[in-house]
């Protein structure tokens, strides 16, 4: 048997152990994918710089400034980290 992968589930998961808090990002570290309130409003990811970047912005803190973040678990069997507020 193998642990589930799917950010659904992962979600569906963490909600339920820290409920009443909600996913207000994730990163997917495999497929190199995440949830950014920046490409919501179509602008340019400030965490897809290089980090020698003057404009570069890491990606929790962005999440905590714009989405109040607090809490971030790490899913290592899967290579994603959900973020809740």
């Amino acid at each position: 048997m193998r642990a589930s992968e799917i950010i659904a589930d992962l979600r569906t998961v963490a909600e339920t152990l820290y409920f009443p808090m909600k996913m207000v990002g994730f990163r997917d570290h495999q497929q190199d994918m995440h949830l950014c309130p920046h490409e919501e409003r179509q602008q340019t990811c400030p965490h897809e710089l290089d980090k020698s970047d003057p404009n570069y912005v890491d990606y929790e803190v962005t999440l905590e400034r714009e989405r109040q973040a607090n809490l971030h678990l790490d899913f290592p069997h899967a290579q994603v980290t959900l973020y809740l507020s």
